[in-house]
């Protein structure tokens, strides 16, 4: 089952570049999934563009992290499904493994290069190895590896890179599968821009909910868990948020496992003095 805009190629399909990235994968697994090998790829160098360009085509799509199964969710991504006008429709999980280069010895490297989410996910080993050396964020784990291979003959670098990316440079692979746990996996999403009017199909695998309280009082998480409760459904993430509007106020971001009650939930959820806001409604790429 999928949404209907998915039968219609999208006119481009923006992700987070260059290419060769986890984002650029997710779209490319993306495009196959969806019967659309085709369609053309436009790299972005952040999330909020990747956004911003999708909600200014109704027929672009566009695809970006959400969340680690080591680091946990990306905030900017998070707080972008509510302030640009989008609506998932599906997810992909992929597996993220890393490798290290290296241009001399790790214990005479004084700096490295790594995505802020590959240095988190890479911290034991980090720890162990390279504790001595300074790190230089970038905007991609492909960034990372180009800027280490543009420096490497001046000064003893390292930088933390895809394991394809790494079995490209055999001289210089200093180790591979350098991430701290061997199941890591990231969790992208796919989205279009958002309808006037969404009619969301609560049949598929699963609904992202973002709730906005009416006010902060005591209980308050308990009446909402108890609703979903008494539907049977399973929240199988949640988190709470910064609001925005003003400092320690907050919202709660939920993914549901959808059942046949998932609606009558919806229904009695709204009942209550609360906001909710339905982001999506998706089936995982297989």
């Amino acid at each position: 089952m999928a949404d209907p805009s998915e039968s219609a190629p999208p006119s481009v399909l923006y992700a987070l570049g260059p290419e060769g990235t986890f984002s650029d994968q997710a779209a490319r697994r993306l495009r196959e999934a969806t019967g659309h090998p085709s369609a053309a790829i436009h790299y972005t160098r952040t999330i909020p563009e990747v956004l911003v360009e999708v909600e200014g085509d109704a027929r672009a799509w566009g695809v970006f992290p959400i969340e680690n199964s080591v680091a946990g969710t990306v905030g900017q991504a998070q707080d972008g499904l509510v302030n640009h006008k989008v609506t998932i429709f599906r997810e992909i999980a992929v597996p993220v493994r890393f490798s290290l280069l290296a241009s001399a010895p790790l214990p005479d490297v004084r700096r490295f290069y790594a995505h802020p989410q590959a240095f988190d996910q890479c911290s034991e080993y980090l720890a162990a190895h390279l504790a001595q050396a300074d790190v230089d964020f970038t905007r991609s784990n492909v960034e990372s590896g180009l800027k280490f291979i543009e420096g490497a003959e001046q000064a003893p670098l390292a930088a933390i890179v895809p394991v394809d990316f790494g079995a490209d440079y055999p001289a210089q692979l200093a180790a591979e599968d350098i991430q701290t746990y061997a199941n890591n996996t990231t969790r992208f999403l796919a989205v279009r821009r958002r309808r006037d009017v969404e009619h969301h199909d609560f049949r598929l695998g699963k609904t992202s909910l973002m709730i906005e309280p009416d006010e902060d009082r005591p209980g308050l998480l308990y009446e909402l868990l108890r609703i979903f409760h008494t539907h049977g459904l399973n929240i199988c993430r949640l988190e709470s948020r910064p609001a925005k509007i003003r400092p320690w106020v907050y919202v709660f971001f939920m993914d549901i496992d959808n059942n046949p009650n998932t609606e009558a939930c919806l229904a009695d959820l709204r009942q209550t003095p609360n906001t909710v806001h339905v982001l999506g409604s998706y089936d995982a790429v297989k």
